[in-house]
């Protein structure tokens, strides 16, 4: 009787003990889960970084660069050819095939180095399509003047163009089937963002007479990884 008084005159050990019961009790269960999580860790964990690299990638635009270079030699009786390269982590890559993702927005930049205009095969290749709002930011050298400026160049910005003049297009970055098209102007760089909701593999063409032959259409306009290639979108 004499314990029992003890007890009840003292209800904070009896909270302790169950306390500590409880605490064992939820360490074990604890200890317990993240076991079973060890065990199953090799699912889980991927399937999780595969679910978060997709989630922070898409929170910005996918890059890709184009690069047109001129005095590239097609071949011996040719002679020399423009050609489209991607600006890769390595350099200057082929054109050949492009991977690009559905479902995000690209941001899609083409350094030309040309600095003459071409003939096109359709007047109608002269105007953006496809991209936001149908519009494209030109930098060229209208834009730039060398003779002012601390730096001995001055960026005056660039411009936003729906179309050009058919006769100022140096080259196109054209894919029909999903009705884009980004007429490119000499020396200049040319900026635009699109989103493509079609997958499968198309064809990206030039629709300029730069390549030879009589009409300007054969070697280079006509050969993958040149001035045509495809895209493949998934």
């Amino acid at each position: 009787m004499v314990e029992d008084n003890k007890m009840n005159r003292n209800p904070g050990v009896i909270v302790l003990i169950v306390a500590m019961i409880l605490v064992a009790a939820g360490l074990g269960f604890y200890f317990a889960t993240i076991t079973m999580a060890t065990q199953g860790s090799t699912t889980t964990s991927t399937t999780t970084r595969t679910v978060f690299s997709s989630n922070s990638s898409s929170s910005s635009p996918f890059a890709l660069t184009l690069a047109i270079t001129t005095n590239n030699v097609y071949n011996s009786t040719v002679g020399d050819q423009p050609a489209y390269y991607v600006l890769g982590p390595n350099g200057l890559e082929s054109s050949a095939n492009i991977s690009l993702p559905a479902h995000r927005l690209i941001k899609l930049v083409i350094i030309n180095y040309d600095d003459g205009p071409g003939n096109l095969t359709s007047p109608q290749y002269a105007n953006v399509s496809g991209t936001q709002n149908n519009v494209m930011t030109v930098i060229n050298d209208d834009n730039v003047n060398s003779s002012q400026g601390a730096s001995g160049i001055q960026i005056k910005g660039g411009m936003t163009l729906s179309s050009l003049p058919a006769d100022n297009v140096s080259h196109t970055f054209t894919i029909p089937q999903l009705s884009l098209n980004v007429p490119v102007p000499p020396s200049s760089v040319v900026t635009v963002y699109f989103t493509l909701n079609q997958t499968g593999t198309f064809t990206w063409f030039c629709f300029t007479e730069c390549g030879s032959g009589p009409t300007g259409q054969q070697g280079a306009m006509a050969t993958p990884g040149w001035m045509t290639g495809s895209v493949t979108v998934a």
